[in-house]
Formats: structure tokens, sequence, C-alpha cells
């Protein structure tokens, strides 16, 4: 896909969250500034919302004719850029079982098939490997390591500083910033997989990586952003070696969520932080415990 469709179908949709939660835009400059695109761009979102008969002109404003359902929006999949579309693909595989410890792959027979160039699967593959979670080898090879009960520990305290550190900064957000109506949505799609997670649960490591890439990209930390990579491979990558609760774990999981996004939503940070806190320690003790009991781990 090329870059400016998929450029164009995430501002679409970016701006559907902002309509559903009750903002508006003057001008195609003013929706161009709000999602940090060209005019171009915020013009050919706007044509489409008027051709999807969701909003109409009024006067010099733009109004809402429906509210957006979820029907109305691209599919996930669709917006994603390249790196992050192989980010899914391989924690896709990664989580289904098909990698082990010191299972060797190649980076070719990867970019076959994703359906993305060599060059991209390395590029990948190198961020990756600054973690020590996977290691490069001779000739386009590659091997996927284990590790042990101090670096689940010394992971977690990495994540716990920056994903603090990212909430002190949400909350200071303008109220018309795009994190907003992103978060809403967000809301959103947590609260239909808590009603839904006995048959969706394997829905939940795609929906925790949004959630948390979500909050490190509007605080906008380069190191968050690349830290969130790592972080969200390797914990689901453990948690999958214990299948024991994993329903009603992930639906804990997803319920601290909310009382983390709502906190946001009321811009109450003492509230936030503290459900961030006991969020963290809670994959904090499941990460420990499923390194405990998988044959993966080395001392």
């Amino acid at each position: 896909m090329a870059r400016s469709d998929r450029l164009y179908k995430r501002c679409y949709n970016d701006t559907l969250d902002l309509l559903n939660s009750g903002q508006s835009f003057r001008s195609v400059s003013d929706l161009a500034n709000r999602l940090d695109v060209s005019r171009n761009t915020a013009r050919r979102v706007i044509e489409a919302l008027q051709d999807h008969e969701i909003i109409r002109p009024d006067g010099t404003n733009w109004h809402l004719i429906q509210s957006p359902s979820a029907q109305d929006y691209f599919a996930a999949d669709a917006i994603l850029t390249t790196d992050e579309s192989i980010e899914a693909a391989f924690m896709e595989k990664v989580l289904a079982g098909r990698f082990d410890k010191n299972h060797r792959f190649s980076e070719t027979a990867l970019a076959k098939e994703f359906g993305v160039s060599n060059s991209a699967v390395r590029e990948f593959l190198l961020r990756m490997s600054r973690f020590e979670f996977i290691k490069k080898e001779p000739q386009k090879s590659w091997i996927l390591e284990g590790f042990s009960k101090k670096y689940a520990e010394d992971l977690h305290e990495v994540r716990s500083m920056f994903e603090l550190r990212a909430i002190e900064k949400l909350i200071l957000l303008p109220d018309d910033h795009r994190f907003w109506p992103m978060l809403h949505r967000m809301h959103t799609e947590h609260l239909k997989f808590v009603e839904q997670y006995k048959t969706n649960f394997n829905d939940f490591p795609a929906l925790d990586s949004r959630f948390h890439r979500l909050l490190n990209d509007a605080a906008d930390n380069r190191f968050f952003s690349s830290f969130q990579d790592a972080i969200t491979l390797i914990f689901h990558y453990h948690f999958r070696w214990n299948k024991s609760d994993e329903k009603e774990r992930n639906l804990v999981a997803a319920k601290e969520h909310l009382r983390i996004i709502e906190a946001l939503l009321l811009k109450r940070e003492d509230e936030a932080l503290e459900a961030l806190k006991v969020h963290l320690s809670s994959a904090k003790a499941t990460l420990n415990a499923s390194v405990n009991r998988s044959a993966n781990t080395f001392e």
C-alpha cells in the first residue's frame, strides 16, 4: 500500500475519533493542524466523510449528520506502517508458538512471508536485537533467545520509569489534542473486549500493544516508542507459556487498562498513576511466574 493511502486512512480514522468525542473542526486548515497533515490530506478526508453522509457543510463549519460506527472505520491492518505490520506479523508467529528458544530463522524467509523487503525486516530485527531477545548470526540468520528472571526485573524497572512519566505528560495535553479522541475509542474497544473476553481472549495481546503504544506515542518521546516494540513481544511471548488462567488474566489486565483510561479522561493524575502502578505490578508478577515455568528460561 502506498504511504499516502495509508496516511489518508489513518487520518480518516483519527477524524472519526474526533467526531465521536464531540469535537468538530472549522476548516480544512483546522483539521490539517489537528492531525498534523497536509491540507490536501485533510481535504480528502472531509470529502470522503461528506460522501459517506457522516458530515455536511454548515456555513464555514461542518455539521455531524450521524455518529460514526465501528463499521465506518478502516480496519487496523489497513493503516499500519511497514514497521508496524512487520512487528504485528512477527509477534503473531511468536505467540502462535512457532518460535521456541534457540529457534533459528532467516530474514529472507520472513520478508517473503510478510510481503515486505529484506531491508525492512532486517531493520526491525536489528532494533529488537538491542534488547538481547534475538541475536544475529552469519548469512542473514537469526536466533531467538530466552532471558532470565533478572532480565525480566530490569525490563519491568525501565518500563515503569517510561510509562509513569508518560502519564504525567499526557495529563498536560490540551483538550483539543488528537490523543483524547483516540483514547475514547480505546475505551470503547476495551469495553467490547470485556463483554466478549470468553471468546475473544486471544485478541488481548494486540489490544494491549495498541493501548501502551497509544500512551507512549502521545507522550512524544522517541525512546518510549521504540522501547514499546520489545515490551510487547517479550511480555506476551512469556505469557503464552502459562495457559491455565489466560482468559481471566486477560480480563483483569483489560479492566486495569480501563481504570487507567477513565482516570486519564477525567484528568485525575494521581488516580491514573496509581492505576498504572497496579497494572505494572500485575504484569511483573505474571511475567515472573511465566519465566519460572517456561522451559525457555536460562540463568
